[in-house]
């Protein structure tokens, strides 16, 4: 655990977190891994899980929750968590201006338990058929109310700053007053975007997680046809995003399982418009034969996963018909390096130099994200293929592993690189039809400004 944590540290974005579900047998040394690798001033809390609802196993007590610590990577510039919205709430969408397609819930501007003798918050307020209205009271305004007189939530200046959140609906039934101090027939609301909420909340989360039990996980596989246990379910990592505001960049899962943290992300990028990306780490453990799992077809935890991913994003678009959601993926598998040690052979120097260190068995493929990786690019970038020659991130990096190469080559190169001085083109060292080829190609490179000539 200690490297891979280290690693997690490493990775993390400045304002990064690192949530770790442990149950209590390792909790305590789990968490003096934590204090040195991340410091003790950096640990924001422990909350506790709800796992399961009932559970016959223990001796004496019947575990029945998990862990949660957490970590940041700098607490002083981590953002607070906000407590989460009861978004099941927010059922009405907003039809036109600005703010279309938002959710939002309406909110009565009246609150029979807000009490004061403010003048500015108890006012009449117009509604649509001439009548007005206002909080019931003995005092009406331009009088000071008196305690206990009905009054707004938002005061005058308020109010008529934020017309477009008002709505006056005509009800069967109102605690207010109109215009001759009889019941009225109308309600005054506020509309509550859900968006708002989720940004300002200042409520802060409970420690203490009762809503995301296991059961939940175990029921979305199966709907998915994915034989697997133990998986977590999908709302508790979805609450993690929330409650950390995680709105735009990586979600890193060193024990990814069956993928339940990527299944969350497009799930949650459907359901709020964003895009996140995930990483899912999983060492390929074998499954066992006598399992169903295996009888299905699946030999380790990582085909699981990615025929998870699959379905889960295939049901996403099947259901919410979101054509713009990104359900797509690509999977690499840690190896060696795809270029051998240079050993040479001293009996035969010459075929020793122009022998080619591209291992056997890899394709082009493996060797340009090699390269990728070497340079620090995002494995995500489109890769546009002409014949051998590859263009990633739109000429950013040119990657040629042709062979017999002359300098007519170039002007191929220099139409992917969109004549750009930021481009690196790679080639193959043994790819030169000659080393003229070789001296004219970077020549010609160089007075088109191109000086990044890099050979494998």
């Amino acid at each position: 655990m200690f490297p891979r944590l280290k690693l997690a540290r490493n990775l993390l974005t400045d304002d990064g977190v690192i949530f770790l579900s442990i149950d209590e047998n390792e909790i305590e040394n789990l968490k003096k891994l934590c204090n040195e690798i991340f410091g003790e001033e950096n640990f924001i809390g422990c909350a506790g899980r709800i796992t399961k609802k009932s559970n016959n196993k223990g001796d004496f007590w019947s575990p029945n929750f998990d862990y949660i610590l957490t970590y940041a990577k700098n607490v002083n510039l981590t953002p607070q968590f906000s407590g989460g919205a009861n978004v099941e709430n927010y059922k009405l969408i907003e039809q036109e201006g600005p703010r279309k397609g938002e959710k939002y819930q309406l909110v009565r501007l009246y609150m029979s338990t807000i009490r004061n003798r403010n003048p500015e918050q108890r006012f009449w307020i117009d509604c649509p058929d001439g009548s007005k209205i206002i909080p019931p009271g003995s005092t009406f305004p331009p009088e000071r109310p008196n305690l206990g007189d009905g009054i707004w939530r938002w005061s005058r200046k308020t109010f008529e700053e934020n017309k477009d959140k008002i709505v006056v609906k005509r009800v069967k039934s109102s605690n207010l007053l109109d215009e001759n101090k009889n019941p009225a027939k109308w309600n005054v609301y506020t509309k509550t975007y859900l968006n708002d909420v989720l940004e300002n909340s200042s409520a802060k989360p409970n420690s203490f997680i009762e809503n995301h039990i296991n059961q939940i996980g175990s029921h979305e596989l199966n709907k998915l046809n994915i034989p697997f246990d133990y998986s977590k379910p999908t709302s508790l990592i979805k609450y993690l995003m929330e409650v950390s505001k995680f709105k735009e960049g990586i979600i890193l899962d060193f024990f990814s399982g069956s993928a339940s943290t990527a299944d969350a992300v497009l799930q949650y990028n459907n359901e709020d418009k964003n895009n996140r990306k995930f990483i899912m780490v999983q060492i390929p453990e074998e499954i066992d034969e006598k399992s169903k799992a295996f009888k299905e077809g699946f030999y380790n935890i990582c085909e699981i996963g990615k025929e998870r991913i699959r379905r889960a994003g295939d049901k996403i678009l099947e259901e919410s018909n979101n054509k713009d959601l990104d359900i797509g993926f690509k999977v690499f598998k840690l190896d060696s390096s795809n270029l051998e040690k240079w050993d040479p052979d001293y009996n035969n120097l010459q075929q020793s130099l122009t022998i080619d260190n591209i291992k056997e068995g890899r394709t082009n493929e493996d060797l340009v994200y090699e390269i990728m990786l070497k340079y620090g690019i995002d494995l995500t970038y489109p890769i546009e293929q002409i014949d051998n020659i590859y263009s990633i991130g739109f000429g950013a990096l040119i990657i040629c592993l042709d062979n017999n190469i002359t300098k007519d080559i170039t002007n191929q190169i220099l139409k992917l690189t969109n004549n750009s001085s930021t481009s690196r083109v790679v080639f193959k060292d043994s790819g030169f039809k000659s080393d003229a080829d070789k001296t004219n190609i970077k020549e010609i490179l160089k007075t088109n400004n191109i000086d990044e000539f890099i050979t494998i």
